[in-house]
């Protein structure tokens, strides 16, 4: 049964009631020893908490952050809760290095970016992309339906530069880790409830039930209802709108001290429509046609579009001894997807304009199985090893209604295309602290096995007549990613490293591709990186600074391939290219009162190289207006995409009064992302290639908190939030028409989020 949005803010509210209730109704019966016997034993980054370090597992074991000899950003439940972050796409307003947009087709996919690094069409499930999303290690191969709340998140991480040595996958620009909260085994909770602009309500709650013999539970659920900010001129629902209901069970066993099984239960619904793009060459040119980023030019049919996902996740982890932990990581995730949309006239030219709608469906399963060797020899050799296993099996339907206006004419055209992928890998990582230098030197070697199968047929219909039937590809590849790191530890605050490593995204084939016979090959990266990890003055200031150079090779582009079409694009291997940046994150606290936060990344692209690849738009013989012919050098008309030159972020967090059990505190966070390129085919060569770029994006947060402390130990905070308090609007994800070899002549984009004002409270027990 489908329910309304007042029936899920109905269940909601209902939860957090009852759960309010329990609290007041059992906490004077609830003991919180620490030692209690039932109790489960705090998790290392929990109790590292207190004591100020920030505990990271980036390398499968419990390491304070500032002794991990690689570029990361850890985001604690803290830091997230006091400056709002309650989605995937906030993070990259704190990790500047990180690039997360949501899908303009659907707002429950999401593009991730990171280093120069991602996928240009996060829709296609014929194809992987270059930044990992894991959950509690889990990877999650398919971006519709990602949500970042449900587990009520301990932290974040994010990792910079090629994963392929531990991670689930091998990855090209980075991984983000999402590690949940595991049940405590004492009572406790949290309830939170959000009202703002545009009749946006959000409320969450957790509860971490009391310990019945050596088993823990807790569990969360999180409601959305945002409306959207493009109203529909007389029409349905608004474009840009976001809703979702999930819930979490999850389950810690501990029959011994040497034994822990966890189990996660969650299941959620996503609702969304798609991002409203406008495009002012149609005005003047279509009678009532206005450019307008806040409302329709006419009332356009718009369902909604609906998500559903579940996972199961299961780890077991035995501590043979102190030297030695065996872990298992079981895991399956299957999700559906109906996406609706509607694009009016704005993807077309004024001299033929189209109506564009259609309807998009995913169905997707995937199963994972890890086994990890985690442990140490003598004093002086440490190291992780492991087995991974991962199957997905997919299907994608797309439906695209062209209303041909001048001829009054529909023209349906119909693609399915279904997928099947495997993946087998072998990784061993091992640290040496060789009996030099006081101990204060480590060299860290390891290496990563791969072997993927990929497979897909498509079928495709115009107007019900056949056009292709049962088009198939099939591939394999094999990978082999060494990486060698050595650190060296000058004092006990000052951390220098230097690291070479080796990564590959895999090869696939393109849903939209003219030959789907056509695949394309694996893309591989060297990337060298220098850190600097320091503490200063008693730890009152944080300063880390990452130099890397990367090298791809067989760089993955796509390709418009029908001069006449530019829906038709192959994914084709067809350059080098070398990415240059730096890192640098900043922290200043003198007293517990008062912090400033400041991260900075600049990443400097450069094609070298494109030879113009057979059926292509470069291709004489597909398209004799092109000047060149195969093999021609055509590096000046391509670029590397979503790669801001400059991305900064500053906060700052000041507790400006304080009595009796009160305080007051302020944050802000300021934001800025230079204008990227949407597509690769906008080198320095291309007539109008701004045409084809974002905006820059820069906001604003504002926070103003009041914490108290209530009876029986529990906690209320009430804040008052605006976010982009400045308003500022951009145009992203912004699509041009034209070609790269006449140029590009007219843009239409959707535009970033006005400002939201709203007041959030919240509850702990």
């Amino acid at each position: 049964m489908k329910l309304s949005s007042s029936a899920y803010l109905r269940a909601a509210v209902s939860l957090c009631s009852l759960l309010a209730w329990t609290a007041g109704a059992h906490a004077e019966s609830v003991e919180r020893a620490p030692d209690a016997p039932n109790a489960a034993a705090p998790d290392a980054a929990e109790t590292a908490e207190v004591s100020g370090d920030i505990i990271v597992t980036a390398q499968r074991r419990d390491e304070k952050l500032q002794s991990v000899p690689i570029a990361i950003s850890a985001l604690t439940s803290d830091t997230l809760s006091g400056r709002g972050v309650v989605t995937l796409s906030s993070i990259s307003q704190v990790a500047p290095s990180l690039n997360v947009k949501s899908y303009p087709a659907s707002g429950d996919t999401l593009s991730l970016n990171m280093r120069g690094q991602g996928i240009a069409d996060s829709g296609q499930i014929t194809k992987d992309g270059g930044v990992g999303l894991y959950i509690d290690g889990f990877y999650i191969a398919r971006p519709q339906g990602v949500l970042f709340d449900v587990g009520d998140p301990e932290r974040v991480e994010v990792l910079r530069g090629p994963q392929g040595t531990l991670y689930g996958r091998n990855t090209t620009g980075g991984a983000i880790n999402i590690i949940t909260k595991k049940p405590s085994g004492e009572f406790g909770g949290r309830v939170s409830a959000t009202y703002g602009s545009r009749d946006f309500v959000r409320g969450t709650a957790s509860i971490d039930l009391p310990a019945i013999g050596n088993i823990a539970v807790r569990g969360t659920i999180a409601y959305t209802d945002k409306p959207g900010w493009v109203k529909n001129q007389g029409g349905n629902n608004r474009y840009h709108d976001f809703g979702q209901l999930a819930g979490r069970v999850a389950a810690r066993w501990t029959p011994s001290a040497d034994v822990t099984v966890d189990y996660a239960y969650a299941r959620g619904r996503v609702t969304t429509t798609p991002a409203y793009f406008v495009n002012p060459s149609f005005v003047g040119s279509l009678p009532g046609y206005v450019a307008t980023r806040d409302q329709t030019w006419t009332a356009l049919p718009l369902p909604e579009s609906e998500s559903n996902f579940v996972d199961h996740q299961l780890t077991g982890q035995f501590d043979v001894s102190d030297f030695l932990t065996i872990r298992s990581l079981s895991a399956y995730r299957g999700s559906t997807s109906h996406q609706f949309v509607n694009y009016s006239v704005a993807l077309t030219a004024p001299t033929f304009p189209v109506g564009l709608t259609g309807q998009e469906d995913y169905r997707s399963k995937q199963y994972s199985q890890e086994f990890q060797l985690i442990g140490e020899i003598g004093d002086r050799f440490s190291y992780t090893g492991g087995l991974f296993y991962a199957r997905e099996t997919g299907r994608h339907d797309k439906l695209q209604d062209q209303f041909l206006i001048p001829f009054n004419r529909h023209v349906i055209s119909t693609r399915w295309v279904e997928a099947k992928s495997t993946s087998y890998a072998a990784y061993l990582q091992g640290t040496i602290t060789p009996p030099v230098l006081d101990d204060r030197m480590k060299l860290t070697l390891g290496a990563r096995y791969t072997s993927d199968k990929r497979s897909a047929t498509r079928n495709s219909l115009v107007n019900g007549n056949p056009v292709e039937v049962n088009a198939r590809n099939s591939q394999s590849f094999e990978n082999f990613s060494p990486a060698a790191t050595l650190a060296m530890q000058w004092t006990p605050n000052i951390l220098t490293y230097v690291k070479v490593s080796k990564g590959y995204k895999a090869g696939g084939s393109s849903e939209a591709a003219p030959v789907f016979a056509n695949t394309f090959n694996p893309e591989k990266i060297t990337s060298y990186e220098a850190g600097l990890k320091s503490q200063f003055f008693d730890n009152a200031v944080t300063f880390n600074v990452t130099a890397f150079h990367n090298v791809f090779n067989d760089l993955q582009i796509d390709f418009v391939t029908d001069p006449a079409n530019p829906a038709v694009v192959s994914t084709i291997n067809a350059g080098k290219a070398h990415v240059n940046g730096f890192e640098v994150d900043l922290t200043i606290k003198p007293s517990s009162n008062f912090s400033v936060r400041a991260a900075y990344s600049y990443l400097d692209p450069k094609v070298k190289q494109v030879l113009a690849p057979a059926g292509t738009i470069f291709d004489r013989l597909r398209n004799p207006a092109s000047p060149f012919s195969v093999g021609d050098d055509v590096t000046r008309y391509f670029t590397l995409p979503f790669a801001p030159t400059n991305a900064l972020s500053v906060s700052g967090d000041w507790t400006f009064l304080q009595f009796g059990e009160n305080e007051l505190s302020f944050h802000a966070n300021y934001s800025y992302e230079d204008a990227v390129y949407t597509i690769a085919t906008a080198g320095p060569a291309v007539r109008g290639r701004d045409l084809h770029a974002s905006e820059p994006l820069e906001r604003v947060d504002l926070r103003l908190t009041w914490a108290t402390q209530l009876i029986n130990d529990r906690r209320a905070r009430l804040s008052f939030f605006a976010n982009n308090v400045f308003d500022n609007r951009a145009a992203q994800f912004t699509i041009a028409g034209g070609s790269p070899l006449t140029g590009y002549v007219r843009q239409a984009a959707p535009y970033s989020e006005p400002r939201v004002l709203g007041i959030e409270a919240n509850i702990e027990f």
